[in-house]
């Protein structure tokens, strides 16, 4: 792991504790074990160290997406595949998905919103080639493109930032169970796959 990295890791770490404006640049520092300088060396500012945060997790699933994109042949495969990577993201990371949904509905932050959402939006546009292309070939139904994103998107983000409400709804037992064990994963991995190759294709 890069220095660039650590701080990217240990911010996290403080902003899903204390909030992104409780979370001073000093505790950052002090926490990843550098001078404030270095923070700025890296990032400029708090809130480009936020925006680079979401870059380095939203990053990583899109150049996924992209291998997808190049790399597999068949659309109903890839949308199988895309959701696998996506699942298993917000399932290891579902405190950075909690932290972004927060800063997202904040009326009194200073990160750039605008900003954010071009980098998440980078990551739908790669789901929306493949559903283009399926439909294209005729392997997929003509469907709503943007509206169906959307629903993948929503449906996971729920489970990820309302893990309390989700967890009532789907049945896990709290004593003995998290909704982010294996078997949940594994169980919306299916479900997801399931949803979309019927809205897709109709079988």
């Amino acid at each position: 792991m890069t220095k660039r990295e650590q701080i990217l890791e240990v911010a996290e770490e403080l902003i899903a504790e204390n909030g992104f404006s409780g979370t001073s640049v000093r505790a950052l520092a002090a926490k990843a074990g550098i001078n404030v300088a270095m923070i700025s060396y890296y990032f400029g500012s708090k809130e480009k160290l936020f925006e680079a945060l979401v870059e380095y997790r939203a990053g990583f699933l899109r150049e996924k997406f992209q291998v997808l994109n190049r790399e597999v042949v068949d659309p109903m495969e890839r949308v199988d595949r895309m959701i696998e990577a996506y699942v298993d993201r917000i399932f290891s990371h579902h405190r950075f998905h909690r932290i972004l949904h927060r800063q997202m509905l904040s009326t009194k932050t200073t990160v750039n919103s605008e900003n954010i959402m071009n980098i998440l939006l980078k990551n739908a546009e790669e789901v929306k080639k493949v559903l283009i292309e399926g439909e294209q070939k005729k392997i997929f139904r003509k469907v709503d493109i943007e509206f169906t994103i959307a629903m993948l998107i929503g449906t996971l983000s729920q489970i990820a930032v309302s893990c309390m409400l989700s967890s009532r709804i789907i049945g896990v037992n709290p004593q003995t169970e998290t909704i982010h064990d294996e078997s949940y994963r594994e169980r919306t991995k299916l479900f997801l796959k399931n949803l979309m190759r019927k809205h897709l294709t109709g079988k």
